[in-house]
């Protein structure tokens, strides 16, 4: 059994949820959703143990700009690197942001969003 669940139909955001599967723990589900447009996004669910006493359940929504979207979709597998570099480094900083929160006895929010434009593609 694997320990993460892809909820995604196309194989895109299924490969962008796998760049950053590992900085998340077992059982977490990535989750394709598409606005009014069509543009795909990517929900990741997951348990969070380090936030708090208790578990508690998180959302980290990542919506792309539609053209960066289509952009990426229009390279070479083997130009894809760049995008996942960026997507991870944006997932990356946002866990950052959640400890830092917490370590800061701020609270910590339950849904999170990063919005990837230009930058991504």
């Amino acid at each position: 059994m694997e320990p993460y669940r892809f909820e995604c139909t196309s194989g895109d955001v299924e490969t962008l949820a796998r760049v950053v599967s590992d900085l998340f723990p077992e059982q977490t589900v990535f989750a394709e959703r598409a606005d009014d447009a069509g543009t795909p996004s990517l929900a990741i669910q997951w348990v969070a143990m380090r936030f708090g006493a208790t578990a508690r359940r998180m959302t980290l929504a990542i919506t792309f700009a539609a053209a960066a979207f289509a952009r990426y979709r229009a390279l070479p597998p083997r130009a894809q690197a760049r995008s996942y570099a960026v997507l991870r480094a944006y997932v990356e900083a946002a866990l950052g942001s959640l400890e830092e929160q917490y370590a800061a006895g701020e609270t910590v929010a339950r849904e999170v969003t990063i919005e990837l434009g230009d930058e991504f593609a």
